[in-house]
């Protein structure tokens, strides 16, 4: 696929949910702080998931088997990950970032030090593409720029040659399970 051909990308927006509840309330400012983010990302011409607006912010009250089951679905479909982290990321957001280093999805991380994160986040770029934007995750400039690199990661990722991954692939080689013979 090239040039206009190319689907927009999806983007899964990962961030802090529980510890942004307080009183059955989602904190405004980290509300907004993220809706910027979704915000940039939809202008640019991503479709974009985000746990948050799927479960209307804590409102949905959705059982956990179907917040696992919807992540991991939108996960698996995206074209890359942005990801708010923080200091520190919540349990959450660290669990969405191993299972988009499983899956080789590029990665944007938005943190205030990159440093100062655990050996194990500072090396998901030996197993995809990361790029890391630093400083304030709710100045314009750090949004734009994390937005940015997020859409344009999705993209290259839908245009890459991902040959062996197709459905075409898979039924005319007949992967079949047990080492069974033909």
């Amino acid at each position: 696929m090239k040039g206009s051909l190319v689907p927009h990308p999806k983007v899964f927006l990962a961030a802090p949910f529980g510890n942004y509840v307080h009183d059955d309330v989602f904190l405004p400012e980290k509300k907004a702080e993220i809706l910027a983010y979704h915000t940039r990302l939809t202008e640019l011409g991503a479709a974009v998931f985000s746990s948050h607006m799927n479960e209307e912010w804590g409102a949905a009250g959705l059982p956990p088997e179907d917040c696992m089951r919807d992540d991991l679905r939108a996960l698996h479909a995206s074209d890359s990950l942005c990801a708010l982290i923080g200091d520190q990321p919540s349990a959450g957001v660290a669990f969405e970032l191993g299972y988009a280093a499983a899956v080789r999805r590029p990665t944007v991380l938005v943190t205030s030090s990159f440093h100062a994160q655990s050996s194990m986040i500072r090396g998901m770029g030996t197993l995809l593409e990361l790029e890391v934007v630093e400083g304030d995750p709710g100045s314009r400039a750090v949004v734009e720029k994390a937005c940015s690199v997020a859409f344009e990661l999705g993209v290259k990722y839908r245009q890459a040659d991902r040959f062996w991954e197709s459905a075409e692939v898979e039924r005319a080689l007949k992967f079949r399970a047990g080492g069974g013979t033909r």
